[in-house]
This record gives structure tokens, sequence and C-alpha cells, in this order.
């Protein structure tokens, strides 16, 4: 069962084992399935990152697997309808799974109440002249160790949920509300319990940027506090009479019993010493590996940034040592655009002088009229003067 908005987006893993096999569409092409771990990491790819303000998660309390009973030593002559008339008067009854040859069947309550009264008062009743045995069917659940602190309810059910489909998913927390690094997923189906444990033993899988991989276990249910140990059970065996030919009673002082209560006691308690001692060490080893991640990580960082910063200055000397060799055969064309601006200036130069000759020639034509024809040349020597140059000209 998955949440509503989950939001994906193509994301490329930095793992090898992540990339596609180069031939990847021409195998599928000739019939080769993919494997299961390639169909995850599929989904894994689908994923938006940054995953962050994620809608809550909305469970359906109603007809779960952890409600589900196993009722076995079925007679062969059972059916679905026997079964539902058995179960009628405890609650709703879902999905019925009846297999005839095993004399067994699995049968789905609505709630854990109604399932967990008609196991109580249906196990050992008869049925078709054989007596059943009502239980609760494995859980479809793990438990998921290591996470971090800022993996929330809705963010394992994100990350989980590329192994099947989710019915409830929730992550511990104290009683302060911080996370012990704990949390729970039930899955719809068992297979998805399989493939997640299969996959994640064989591959290191994370969460977050931290590198510590998770690790699944097998949900543990709580111990049975409802129906506990009856009389009857242990009524025929062997030892019930030895051991309870002592009734309770305390040890006195001085006495063999009381000696070895002090030495199992003393053993107990150096057992608790040890494991106190090995989980403070265990949690000195991590913070300091934690450091050298920290330190390794820096240390990567600090080499891919010198390296990119050596493939400029590689390149940036490649285009000068290029452009370089490209100017150096040019010099005819230099010299040639540098021909044709001095030509262009000596071009204007003319005809500024042009100009300011036609300018100066116009102007003597001009005194000269205005000298009229019948003056004489002593009357105006300028005029004179100015003839001959053009003359001579």
């Amino acid at each position: 069962m998955s949440t509503e908005g989950d939001g994906f987006a193509n994301v490329q893993p930095d793992a090898k084992e992540h990339q596609e096999h180069p031939n990847q569409n021409q195998r599928f092409s000739r019939g080769h399935r993919k494997s299961d771990f390639e169909i995850v990491v599929d989904k894994l790819r689908q994923i938006q990152i940054p995953a962050v303000d994620l809608p809550p998660n909305k469970y359906n309390d109603k007809f779960l697997g952890r409600y589900r009973l196993y009722i076995h030593n079925l007679a062969k002559t059972a059916t679905q309808d026997d079964i539902k008339e058995l179960l009628k008067p405890y609650g709703e009854i879902g999905n019925i799974f009846l297999q005839n040859n095993k004399t067994f069947a699995l049968v789905q309550m609505d709630y854990y109440y109604n399932a967990l009264r008609a196991k109580s008062e249906l196990h050992g009743t008869m049925l078709k002249e054989r007596k059943i045995y009502i239980s609760f069917s494995p859980f479809a659940s793990i438990v998921v160790k290591n996470l971090s602190p800022f993996v929330t309810n809705e963010y394992l059910h994100l990350a989980f949920s590329v192994f099947g489909d989710i019915e409830f998913c929730c992550v511990f927390a104290n009683k302060r509300g911080k996370s012990t690094g704990e949390g729970l997923v039930d899955f719809v189906k068992r297979g998805s319990v399989v493939l997640a444990k299969r996959l994640c033993s064989e591959n290191p899988f994370f969460l977050t940027a931290s590198l510590r991989p998770i690790e699944i276990e097998d949900y543990v249910p709580p111990l049975d506090t409802c129906d506990g140990l009856s009389e009857d059970k242990v009524r025929n065996h062997p030892q019930l009479y030895q051991e309870r030919q002592f009734g309770p009673r305390f040890a006195c002082d001085d006495t063999f019993e009381r000696m070895y209560a002090g030495r199992f006691r003393e053993l107990r308690s150096n057992f608790n010493s040890k494991m106190e001692q090995l989980k403070l060490q265990l949690q000195e080893e991590e913070k300091a590996l934690e450091t050298e991640l920290m330190q390794a990580k820096y240390d990567y960082e600090t080499e891919r940034l010198k390296e990119i910063i050596r493939q400029r200055e590689t390149e940036r000397e490649r285009l000068w040592i290029q452009n370089r060799e490209d100017n150096s055969y040019r010099p005819p064309d230099n010299l040639f655009h540098q021909a044709s601006q001095l030509s262009s200036i000596l071009d204007v130069e003319e005809r500024k002088i042009q100009e300011q000759w036609n300018k100066t020639t116009y102007g003597w034509d001009s005194e000269y009229q205005r000298a009229g024809p019948s003056g004489s040349r002593r009357k105006n020597p300028e005029v004179i003067v100015h003839c001959a140059k053009k003359e001579r000209l």
C-alpha cells in the first residue's frame, strides 16, 4: 500500500553497479528479463531528491497482514463457507486462502482485537470432527536499524516502497520524540520481505548522505500477554512433578541455595557489565570511524577540486598556445591590413588637400573677377602675382 503524493524524477546514482548495461536495450529486446536488483534500481532512480516536505502517510487500519490467522489441521472436506460460518461472530472477514491438500487456511480479519478474540476462543475447538489450531500467521514485517535522526515515517516508507507495497511504516521514537535509530516496515506480501533482506545483505543500502548502511532483521512480535502459558500445555511434561517438589520460598543465610544463587547473580552481573563495555567500545569505534570518514570526504573533495583546477589550467594553456600558433601564421594578413589602413589614411589626406586646393582656387578666381578686365595690372599688383602663379601651374 503506497502513500499518496510520492514525488518522482530521474536521478542517476553514483554507484557503478547502478549504471545501466551498455547493451541493456539489446538484451531486453532479445527476450532477457530484468533481474530483481535492476528493477529495484530503476525504482530508486525515479525518487526525486532532495526528498523533503513529504506528505503524511495514510494507512488503512483494516484487514492488515498482522491480523491474518493461520488455521491448521483442517479436514479435507472443509470449505470456505465453513470457515466463514466459524469466524462470523468475531467480525468482518477478508480474504481466505484455503488449501485442502495441506489442511490449512489463512484468514484475514478486520481488526487485531477481533483476530485475537477468535484465536483465543476457537483454538482447540472441533470443526468437521477434527481439532483445529489457530495462531497468527508469520508477519511480513522487518526491523530496520542504523537509521539517521532525520529519517521519518514518510521517508522510510518512500525508501522501502521500492521493494513492494507497504501496509504500515513507523520510526521508533523515545519519550522525548527523538529517533531511536530503528523502524518497523510492514509489507503486504512476504516476498517483499525476502527481496529486501536479500538485496540489502548483498549490497550496502544507504538512505541518506550518511555512509552507515542500514541493517534489516526479522520482526519479532511482542510476547503473548493475553493467553500466556496455560496449565494444559505442561500438564503431561515428565519434569513437572520434579520441578514442583519445592514451592515458592526465600533463600536462608549460610545455605547451599543462597551460595549458588549469589554465584548466578554474579555471573549475570558480569555479563551485564561486559555488555555495557562492549556498547561503549562500539560507540567509540563508530565515532572514530565517522571522524575518519569526514576526513576522507574532505581529502577527496580537496583532490577533486585540485584536479578540476589543474584541468582548467591545462585547457587554458592549450588555448593560449593554440591562439599564439594561429597568430603566428597570420603575418601576411596583418601587413595587408596595415597597408590597407595606411592607404585609406592617405586617401583621406589627399581628399582634404584637394578640397583645400579647390577652395583656394575658387578664391583666386573670385578676386580676379572683382578686379575687372579694364583694370591696370599696376593698380592691382596682387592679382598680377597670383595670375602669374596660376599660369606657372
